[in-house]
């Protein structure tokens, strides 16, 4: 999802200059933020929206209809944040109190943060801020409030951080290119946001067994169950009962290995059998075979890409624990 908004991030602010350069589409120098705000906000919002809609295979006609709510949301939601930062807070901020009733000299800094030529991010951090907190609200909303912590906050943070690498790189020493920095703007807004927002949820995928060797090698096992419960599924030779049946031939015995999921979606090995049963990851073996002193048997959480061997020697069985999309079941 980061890279997903990220690269939508970057022509939203593509598209505000063609208006402008190729087109030849002028507002006034106050609507130069606002514009450009409401561009990002509501494609990095909308991408998101898009992104969960393809995940989750809704069909074109909603799809539509919950992008063009998000844009239509999140415009309105920046415009609004954007211009109450910009007349009521910025001058709490800046100027304090006295400034925002009386206007007395104290409100120096408020002018100063009302003056649309300004760049310094120590005058325009609120108004980045604000419009990555109205992309996330829209996103938010069209969600059914799903996640309000991660959406406001996650949603604040990337507009914040592509308002600091836009400083960076237009106004300071280590670079002065609008061009550049308005197009890291986009990008480093949306791949935040994407990052931080709403993750690929755990929901959309199921674990599948693949059998790597033997004589039923490419042959796949679902491990979850179509309503979502908990389920184990066993592998062995025993004759009926099993998920699963390998020849003896394999070194496989009559019940030597299930994988079960969890409530919680965590999915665990259990060694069943005295014979060797291995969990093979990156820089570490688990030995699950059955220990009879013990009350219970050996288990460990898996992850997609661990590989399991069943038995030893020549005669040994190698599966592979994988995450498939959930259609594949």
């Amino acid at each position: 999802m980061a890279f997903w908004c990220g690269g939508a991030g970057m022509p939203a602010w593509w598209l505000v200059l063609t208006v402008v350069v190729q087109f030849g589409v002028y507002w006034p120098p106050s609507w130069d933020g606002p514009v450009l705000m409401c561009a990002v906000s509501a494609a990095v919002a909308s991408a998101s929206i898009l992104g969960e809609c393809a995940l989750r295979r809704r069909s074109v006609g909603r799809t539509m209809m919950f992008i063009g709510l998000t844009a239509a949301v999140s415009v309105v939601l920046t415009l609004a944040w954007y211009f109450l930062w910009s007349g009521l807070f910025s001058k709490i901020v800046y100027g304090g109190y006295d400034a925002l009733i009386s206007g007395s000299d104290g409100a120096r800094n408020a002018e100063d943060a009302a003056d649309d030529s300004l760049v310094s991010l120590a005058f325009r951090a609120g108004a980045f801020s604000m419009g990555g907190l109205a992309s996330g609200m829209a996103a938010m909303m069209v969600r059914k409030l799903e996640s309000p912590v991660g959406h406001t906050a996650g949603g604040m943070a990337s507009g914040m951080l592509g308002g600091a690498c836009w400083y960076v790189l237009c106004s300071t020493t280590l670079g002065s290119d609008l061009y550049l920095s308005g197009m890291t703007l986009g990008l480093v807004w949306g791949f935040a946001y994407g990052l931080l927002t709403w993750p690929i949820p755990d929901e959309l995928y199921a674990g599948w067994l693949r059998i790597l060797s033997g004589s039923r090698f490419a042959r796949r096992i679902p491990i979850d169950a179509l309503d979502g419960t908990p389920k184990e599924r066993f592998v062995g030779h025993f004759p009926r009962g099993l998920d699963h049946f390998a020849p003896v031939s394999e070194g496989v015995q009559e019940m030597h290995l299930s994988v079960a999921v969890d409530k919680n979606r965590r999915y665990t090995a259990r060694g069943l059998s005295l014979y060797a049963t291995t969990v093979h990851r990156f820089l570490e073996r688990v030995d699950l075979r059955y220990d009879p002193r013990r009350p219970a048997p050996l288990e460990t959480r898996i992850a997609s890409g661990d590989r399991i061997v069943i038995g030893d020697g020549t005669n040994a069985m190698e599966v592979e624990f994988l995450l498939l999309p959930k259609e594949e079941i």
